[in-house]
């Protein structure tokens, strides 16, 4: 099978990541150093596309890799992977298409066009998928709309889908999903303002219902709230330092961080490198 060309299909506007009306979440990370992130958690079921350099994704020994636009890595909600990301070395750039489906959207894509029970990929794993010319425009078609500013919501779950129908005629689908837990609607409260200074009971509010509950709820999925909330910023920050030029201390305060020595010394506890080792 001959590999798609590289060209400006895979070329995204810059900027902090576009989020969806809980529909997505599409960035385009880049790189000009090598990194590794230790436990990466995709908090979403997520596509990745490497459009320059080498992607490597480690599943508790079982290894992952990717680049050149020559294929898609597809990643299963709540997945954590040691991830490195290594630049081309011809140009000394590392670059990727990051697209994350929510709930809503894989729901629909069950409810309307999943392939029967005996289908491949019921209960997936993280898998390599080669990325031929069909299903290549299917995706650069998806993302088009999604950088699109004039397009309504309901056309763009219409071109997600577009892809998870591609990827079942390619013999892997992701997870119906069930009933959202507690820590799902916690991670999309916290989520829709990282840098706020969230509180227990502020969360709780959000989710109708007290401090109390809250944390018993999530005591019952093992979780805490400061675990959750640290996760979420981290993650946010990551996405911040490889898909804008924002300052470090400008990053940090997005993420709800006053202080850039108390922020980059939460960021290396979490993946092991410092904030400036990230991009």
């Amino acid at each position: 099978m001959p590999t798609p060309k590289r060209d400006s299909r895979w070329l995204l506007p810059s900027g902090a990541p576009i989020a969806g009306q809980g529909l997505f979440t599409l960035s385009q990370p880049v790189l000009r150093r090598s990194c590794l992130s230790r436990g990466f958690a995709f908090f979403d079921a997520t596509l990745l596309l490497v459009c320059a350099g080498r992607l490597s994704l480690d599943d508790n020994g079982e290894v992952i890799e990717a680049g050149d636009a020559a294929s898609v890595i597809v990643v299963p909600k709540d997945t954590r992977l040691d991830v490195v990301k290594s630049p081309e070395p011809a140009n000394g750039i590392f670059r990727s298409v990051f697209l994350a489906f929510s709930p809503q959207v894989i729901g629909t894509f069950h409810r309307l066009h999943a392939p029967t029970e005996s289908a491949q990929g019921l209960t997936p794993k993280p898998c390599k998928i080669p990325l031929d010319d069909s299903f290549a425009d299917t995706l650069s078609y998806c993302l088009r709309g999604l950088s699109a500013m004039d397009l309504s919501d309901r056309e763009r779950e219409h071109r997600l889908v577009g892809v998870l129908i591609a990827l079942a005629d390619r013999g892997w689908q992701f997870t119906r999903p069930g009933l959202p837990s507690v820590a799902d609607r916690l991670r999309d409260v916290l989520r829709s303002d990282p840098s706020r200074s969230w509180t227990t009971a502020d969360a709780g509010a959000a989710l109708a219902m007290s401090e109390a509950t809250l944390r018993r709820r999530l005591a019952k999925e093992r979780l805490r709230f400061d675990e959750i909330l640290a996760d979420i910023r981290m993650h946010h920050a990551m996405a911040l330092l490889q898909t804008t030029r924002w300052s470090i201390p400008r990053v940090a305060r997005a993420c709800g961080y006053q202080t850039r020595t108390r922020f980059a010394a939460r960021f290396r506890e979490r993946f092991g490198c410092s904030p400036s080792e990230a991009r």
